[in-house]
């Protein structure tokens, strides 16, 4: 008996009508995994296009307004400390007497701060010119004598400070650097 239900059940899936099932059966599957990947599709291409339409609308409003950078105070350098500013390459100076010449370079220390630091940058080409026509003045035996630097140093200060009081209210110059000096 159990040989007759197998076989019946074997010709019952074997058979023209069984197969015809199973075809109708994988259409019906074919066309729901169609329908579920068309769904999965449509909404991949709706949320693209909203990402798309979400750029576009970024686009139009143009780059962001720059972001202001405020920087943290630094400690800098302290407004006491020694500022140097040189009056450039060296100073050729004539000397009274057959192709003597005074050969100087320069530097002024301030340490009155910022300001008087930018006050003698600012000026920094009317007072080479100032220098020059100092040193122009001077004599061979001032510019030989043997405290001959330190005598035009300290010439150099007082006149510097002189001319630039008036302008800034205090006398910017506290030394007065003489790097290169000699005669030639």
């Amino acid at each position: 008996m159990i040989k007759k239900i197998l076989a019946a059940v074997i010709a019952a899936l074997t058979g023209p009508f069984a197969m015809a099932l199973g075809i109708s059966l994988l259409v019906v599957i074919g066309v729901a995994v169609g329908f579920i990947i068309s769904a999965n599709m449509d909404a991949a291409r709706v949320e693209k296009q909203k990402a798309e339409k979400a750029a576009a609308a970024e686009a139009l409003k143009g780059p962001a307004p720059p972001q202001r950078v405020v920087e943290p105070p630094s400690d800098g350098p302290s407004p006491f400390e020694p500022r140097y500013v040189s009056l450039g390459e060296e100073i050729l100076s004539p000397l009274p007497g057959k192709g003597r010449v005074l050969i100087t370079e320069v530097e002024l220390v301030t340490q009155r701060g910022e300001n008087a630091e930018l006050l003698l940058t600012s000026e920094r080409v009317p007072l080479r010119a100032f220098v020059l026509s100092i040193l122009s003045e001077m004599t061979i035996d001032q510019a030989t004598a043997p405290d001959a630097r330190q005598a035009t140093a300290d010439k150099l200060k007082q006149a510097i400070n002189a001319l630039l009081q008036p302008k800034s209210g205090i006398a910017p110059v506290e030394r007065v650097l003489i790097k290169k000096y000699f005669v030639q």
